[in-house]
């Protein structure tokens, strides 16, 4: 049992974990150096060296999520380990809303159960612990098992921006596809119960009305390397939701 603030939350197979400066290497060699993962991740975000990483994870671990705009976690698979990462990007508190980021580094990993597992998690954060209205994710036209994932997991299909973005390396003008879900959306997705059920233990269409139990440290391969933060919002799960709330303050 954990009340370790990087832990934000946990499911049937995967634990997210806030990033840190200390994951800056891993990150550099998985993300940012892989053209491929980067294609379906995000297309222009670049860094050129690992301390260029660090320094960025530097300056977020110093802020809150409402400071930055930003909050990170690494996908942690019970036995697989650290398989994909996912992000609320872009949060507004006036409008109460924030962009989904999600990506998984390996093939052999992007198994679409994964995907949902997580953004199912990442979603109870957002409209239950974070109370917020709106949760948005843009999509590369031609990743198409994001597309299905997204569908999956309640998000729909707002329009299509034609030839939105520039790859540099092919050379060719990329489709950009908005999907969002608002609140009452959320809340009344038959599907999203019924997944959210099976992979969180609970029913996250319905409000967070009670503390819930901390996370299962043995679903968490090499927990001791997770050091706490005063800066990371607390675990969904530990009951303490004061802190975890601070993203919308």
């Amino acid at each position: 049992m954990t009340l370790n603030p990087l832990i934000l939350h946990q499911g049937s197979s995967l634990t997210l974990k806030r990033t840190t400066p200390d994951d800056a290497a891993f990150l550099f060699e998985k993300m940012y150096s892989c053209y491929e993962f980067m294609r379906l991740f995000r297309l222009n975000d670049t860094a050129e060296t690992v301390e260029e990483v660090r320094e960025k994870l530097i300056r977020r671990s110093s802020l809150t999520p409402a400071e930055s705009g930003y909050l990170e976690c690494l996908m942690i698979h019970k036995h697989h380990g650290i398989i994909g990462i996912i992000a609320a990007a872009d949060y507004s508190a006036l409008h109460k809303r924030a962009e989904l980021l999600i990506g998984i580094f390996d093939e052999k990993h992007r198994s679409i159960y994964y995907g949902i597992e997580s953004c199912i998690l990442m979603g109870d954060l957002i409209f239950n612990a974070y109370h917020l209205h709106r949760f948005y994710a843009y999509s590369y036209g031609y990743n198409h098992p994001a597309h299905s994932v997204l569908t999956k997991t309640g998000f729909q299909l707002e329009g299509i921006m034609k030839e939105h973005l520039y790859d540099p390396v092919t050379q060719e003008y990329v489709d950009l596809h908005i999907y969002g879900m608002n609140e009452t959306q959320m809340r009344q997705n038959p599907r999203i119960s019924r997944l959210s059920k099976r992979l969180v233990g609970r029913d996250i269409t319905q409000p967070l009305t009670a503390p819930l139990p901390p996370p299962d440290e043995s679903k968490i391969p090499s927990m001791g390397t997770v050091s706490p933060s005063e800066n990371q919002p607390y675990f969904a799960k530990s009951g303490i939701l004061k802190r975890i709330i601070r993203i919308t303050n």
